[in-house]
């Protein structure tokens, strides 16, 4: 009769307990958390999809405010600008490869007992195409000539960023981060336009603290 009566309160305490375990095991965000991360993916509205890759840190002044800086490689990206020559319309054709250098601010919402943690993201930073030759495709009255080889110098132009992302934690130092946004370069090289272009990105990231 004892045990019997004794039977609910072990009961009761075996359910606090696995709930305290099962909530240690979700990981939580915080004030301080301090990150690092690595992600690949792909960029479009340059020209095509071209794949890319690169690196972020990140520090939490609250579990909302996760300010971060990142920065990525974009290879290749094939660019065409039509060129006025008299009364003909010539074109010049070139690859560049452009280096994306941001800071902003991950805007979390961090969701009781959830793995998953959605985020807004907005930025400002610089957009850089380094030095690269091309080939202009002049045009005649009486038609096509041939291809003459030139010269693009790099250059430097400001860009904003915004888009939203997740974080999913496998462990409280452990997460994957997929992201999307489009970056908005303020200016571009002469006889080019400032186009918006999209970035698709998913990488591992690693909690330090």
């Amino acid at each position: 009769m004892q045990l019997n009566h004794r039977a609910p309160l072990v009961v009761s305490l075996l359910a606090i307990s696995a709930q305290f375990v099962i909530a240690q095991d979700i990981p939580y965000v915080k004030k301080g958390d301090f990150e690092v991360g690595l992600f690949a993916g792909e960029s479009y509205g340059l020209d095509r999809f071209r794949p890319m890759a690169g690196a972020n840190i990140a520090y939490a002044l609250s579990r909302t405010f996760f300010p971060f800086a990142e920065a990525s490689y974009l290879p290749g990206i094939r660019r065409t600008a039509p060129v006025s020559t008299g009364s003909t319309i010539s074109r010049r054709e070139y690859t560049v490869n452009m280096t994306d250098v941001h800071a902003g601010l991950h805007i979390r919402h961090p969701k009781a007992e959830s793995r998953l943690v959605p985020y807004g993201v907005i930025g400002l930073g610089v957009v850089r195409s380094g030095r690269q030759s091309g080939t202009l495709f002049l045009r005649s009255d009486f038609g096509p000539l041939p291809g003459q080889p030139f010269e693009i110098p790099s250059s430097v132009n400001f860009a904003v960023d915004f888009g939203g992302g997740l974080r999913y934690f496998f462990t409280q130092k452990v997460a994957v981060r997929i992201e999307f946004k489009g970056l908005k370069p303020t200016s571009a090289p002469p006889g080019l336009e400032p186009n918006l272009f999209y970035r698709f990105a998913i990488g591992p990231i690693f909690q330090l603290r």
